[in-house]
């Protein structure tokens, strides 16, 4: 064969080559990708299918009408349909490229709908995490029409959404509307738009304005994790005068899904909250700092952990007002730990803490608690409890403690009040002591004075014995008048009365013996009182000027 030969041989071998690979090689990668998209959707129980699937010699894979489907507890949890998807392959990676190398270099979404009802089944198939980090492409730009996520009682969804970004450019975010359903929360926002960045498997997202005085200032997707499972997320809002922030992690080590979360939040406005969220009753006051952590799976609550601390200034919502209040609490092995409330009502002080077991039986509870009070304002305290100011007034003070733990219960409460006003009606002081100990509690003293009137009262339950209970109680007021006491037949009573009581029974039965004296009657009765009935054992009374009936 002469030399002028051989060239125009090898030519011909390699265009025999490329006809070859164009009509061999498409139908051969179809066939691959296909059977590849099939087999991953079926170890994740997922549903897929597809009408058309094009891989031209190289150019771009083009998938079109493509719809994936999984189901939920209740219905179908995850749905994908998107019209036409191109994925442009990186043939550096194929021929060379490392396990950590990305296949695609591109990738365009186009008319996609991502809805999400529901929750997921715990039994959800396992999902080759390696592969889709595989997966991710140097540039990318999605179309979708509708993303909707829904739940029970909530709803986000955010409709006509382009996203684009590539590594080393800027992208854009455009949202032709957002809106958020929740229990007293509906909101939308309209011509949503953003600045994006790809880089290092990590997509920035920023100047992001909903509206005015809440902007997204960064949001930051981590998917540097995924190989392992693991998503994260950063977020930095610029909301109505304050600053928030929050770092959200997602990861699957085992069969369920943990959940990771963490937020602060400081100098927030609570008439501007109100106003963007549409309520209609004023609010004042100020989120001054606010943290929050959460870890583990949502749908076991009881066996993740969590905690909360805020406070809240110059807080005030209709009629109620308090200067400061703080929450503190944790939640963790079924246990929650009121670390502290702390209210602050001008010259009002409120102090609680304790905490208490979560799936403990009602009868056996698990329980801790402490109270520290100094009311110098009954009335303005009681307002913030939804009370009118008018109806109660003066100070009081109060401490107490109660533990109970395997049916037993311990513990003591100490409430001391002075120029007192209790439903429109004047007390000077009150004084009461309450004893919590195995089995039941006593009254040692509850007193209330005004002027030489009084009422003294004692008593005792034991929970122990049939749930028996004792008690005595007597009082004297000067003047019946002072008070405005009506009865049937009797009318208003005038006049000195003087009083006594004294009781014992049990969960069946209580017997009592009563009696007192006034300027116009004086009066005794034994009496037995029952489930099923109710007898007088002797009913005796006296009237002042003719009459007098003994039963």
């Amino acid at each position: 064969m002469s030399l002028r030969k051989k060239p125009l041989l090898a030519l011909g071998f390699v265009l025999l080559a490329l006809v070859l690979l164009n009509f061999g090689v498409p139908p051969l990668m179809e066939h691959s990708i296909a059977a590849w998209l099939r087999y991953e959707a079926r170890r994740s129980g997922l549903v897929l299918g597809f009408s058309e699937i094009r891989a031209p010699l190289f150019r771009p894979v083009e998938i079109r009408e493509l719809k994936i489907v999984g189901a939920g507890l209740d219905a179908e949890h995850f749905e994908f349909d998107a019209g036409r998807i191109e994925a442009g392959l990186s043939f550096v990676t194929f021929f060379g490229g490392s396990e950590k190398s990305h296949l695609l270099s591109s990738l365009r979404v186009e008319h996609a709908k991502f809805f999400i009802r529901g929750r997921a089944p715990l039994s959800a198939g396992p999902i080759d995490w390696t592969a889709l980090t595989r997966l991710l492409p140097e540039r990318f730009e999605i179309f979708a029409d509708q993303l909707r996520l829904e739940q029970p009682f909530s709803l986000l969804s955010f409709e006509d959404t382009k996203v684009s970004a590539s590594k080393g450019n800027s992208g854009i975010l455009s949202i032709g509307a957002v809106e958020m359903r929740a229990p007293f929360l509906e909101k939308r926002f309209a011509h949503v738009r953003g600045i994006t960045r790809w880089q290092d498997d990590r997509l920035s997202i920023g100047s992001i304005n909903l509206l005015e005085g809440f902007t997204i200032d960064s949001l930051v997707i981590d998917l540097t994790g995924l190989r392992a499972g693991r998503v994260g997320t950063d977020l930095g809002v610029s909301v109505l005068g304050g600053k928030m922030r929050a770092n959200i992690a997602t990861e699957r080590p085992g069969k369920t899904r943990l959940w990771e979360a963490a937020g602060t939040a400081s100098g927030i406005s609570l008439p501007q909250v109100a106003s963007a969220l549409g309520l209609t009753v004023p609010v004042q006051g100020m989120v001054r700092g606010s943290k929050f952590t959460f870890r583990g799976d949502p749908r076991d609550f009881l066996n993740a952990t969590a905690s909360i601390w805020m406070e809240l200034t110059g807080f005030s919502w209709r009629e109620r007002k308090a200067d400061v209040i703080m929450l503190g609490a944790n939640f963790y092995g079924h246990t929650v730990q009121l670390q502290q409330l702390f209210i602050k009502q001008r010259r009002n002080e409120l102090t609680l803490s304790g905490e208490t077991a979560i799936g403990t039986e009602w009868l056996n509870p698990d329980f801790r608690g402490d109270i520290s009070a100094s009311i110098n304002d009954l009335g303005q305290f009681a307002e913030l409890f939804g009370a009118r100011p008018e109806v109660f007034a003066g100070k009081v003070a109060a401490r107490g403690r109660m533990h109970a733990h395997e049916r037993t219960v311990d513990g003591d409460l100490a409430l001391t009040g002075d120029g007192l006003k209790i439903f429109r009606i004047p007390v000077d002081s009150l004084t009461a002591r309450i004893g919590l100990e195995a089995g039941g509690a006593q009254v040692d003293q509850l007193e209330f004075k005004r002027g030489e009137d009084f009422l003294r009262a004692q008593g005792r339950i034991d929970l122990a014995q049939k749930k028996s209970f004792t008690l005595s109680a007597e009082s004297w007021c000067h003047e019946l008048r002072d008070y405005a006491l009506e009865f049937p037949i009797i009318g208003t009573l005038s006049g000195a009365l003087s009083a006594k009581l004294t009781g014992a029974g049990d969960e069946n039965s209580f017997s009592s013996t009563v009696s007192g004296e006034t300027n116009q009657f004086s009066f005794s009765a034994q009496t037995n009182w029952r489930s099923d009935a109710i007898a007088v054992n002797s009913l005796k009374i006296e009237l002042s000027d003719t009459a007098e009936a003994e039963v």
